[in-house]
């Protein structure tokens, strides 16, 4: 569900910024995901589990949900998760899954939705806006990144790279991608502290 925002505060940054070439802010940060990566490891799901935490984050701050379509601007309620996954074959494909607010319930699904993407190579690339979009490159470690982007198209964007080790801590490089007419760095750094909260958070035995 969406609904539109007739009376956005920041109509005129967002008109300023989006008659650019390149209206995005693209950043790469170094993140401790310590708790995160061994949550990951020990259910078999590292990729989904990411996901669903930067998901989680997403869904918690207004200015992820906004949206600019048919030139109107829309506030999503609910935010999807949209994977980048690689076949067999080295091809790549993207599919959708639901946003739930419990992450067993949420790789029961994510395994449904994964194995038959990887058995049919049904890609669910649509017209969807309600989604925050997530890739990885698992082969080498990135200091800047800037993905293929379209104007037209306001998700965030998020991208890590391959875990990096250091004194009992692992890392990730996350590229960050938000239309800078819905966020500034101000946005970027509260997402960032609630996604450190949440990592936080986690248990070592959970």
């Amino acid at each position: 569900m969406k609904q539109e925002i007739k009376d956005f505060k920041r109509l005129e940054l967002f008109k300023h910024y989006n008659s650019r070439s390149n209206p995005f802010i693209i950043l790469t940060t170094k993140v401790d995901i310590t708790n995160l990566y061994y949550l990951g490891k020990k259910n078999k799901a590292m990729y989904a589990t990411i996901g669903y935490c930067l998901n989680k984050v997403a869904n918690e701050i207004d200015e992820f949900k906004y949206r600019f379509e048919d030139n109107k601007i829309y506030k999503y309620d609910v935010l999807k998760p949209n994977f980048t996954e690689m076949y067999d074959d080295h091809t790549i494909g993207f599919f959708t899954c639901n946003n739930q607010d419990n992450y067993d319930d949420f790789l029961d699904e994510y395994h449904i939705i994964h194995d038959k993407f990887m058995r049919t190579h049904e890609s669910y690339a649509n017209e969807d806006q309600g989604e925050v979009w997530f890739s990885c490159i698992p082969w080498f470690n990135i200091s800047s990144l800037i993905p293929p982007f379209d104007n037209s198209m306001t998700i965030p964007q998020f991208i890590w790279d391959k875990f990096i080790m250091e004194n009992d801590h692992v890392y990730i490089n996350l590229m960050i991608m938000v239309h800078h007419g819905f966020c500034d760095g101000y946005h970027i750094s509260l997402f960032l502290n609630k996604f450190n909260e949440l990592i936080n958070n986690i248990k070592k035995d959970d």
